[in-house]
């Protein structure tokens, strides 16, 4: 048998959080939208409803709703949360994609968003 790729994720998901460089920022929070998706590849794949087999999305949001209840300076030091807590809970996870856009940035400008990317491979 071949080889079957899989691709599991969130788009789009909001959360309100005290991240940011600024006290302010912390204070007041940010709005931001997380997208995360994992790919694995398993071997002679037959039809299954069995959610160890696969990577839970409600398990994927829980990991990124921890990481954003924190108080921190940086959306880089989330999105790394958010990649480690994901390595150690799906540890058959080949790669995995981050994306945290920070809507409405405290920059004198019209900015939609900012946002830092983080992609593993294994």
């Amino acid at each position: 048998m071949g080889k079957t790729t899989r691709r599991v994720g969130l788009e789009g998901v909001k959360f309100n959080a005290p991240i940011g460089f600024f006290e302010e920022e912390r204070i007041l929070k940010n709005n931001f939208l997380v997208d995360v998706d994992v790919l694995f590849i398993q071997d002679d794949v037959s039809e299954t409803e069995d959610l160890s087999q696969t990577v839970d999305y409600g398990l994927l949001y829980q990991i990124c709703e921890k990481a954003f209840a924190e108080e921190t300076l940086l959306i880089e030091t989330v999105a790394q949360k958010i990649l480690v807590d994901i390595q150690t809970c799906f540890s058959f996870i080949d790669e995995i994609h981050i994306k945290i856009k920070k809507l409405n940035p405290p920059i004198k400008a019209q900015i939609q968003h900012s946002f830092i990317e983080l992609n593993y491979k294994k």
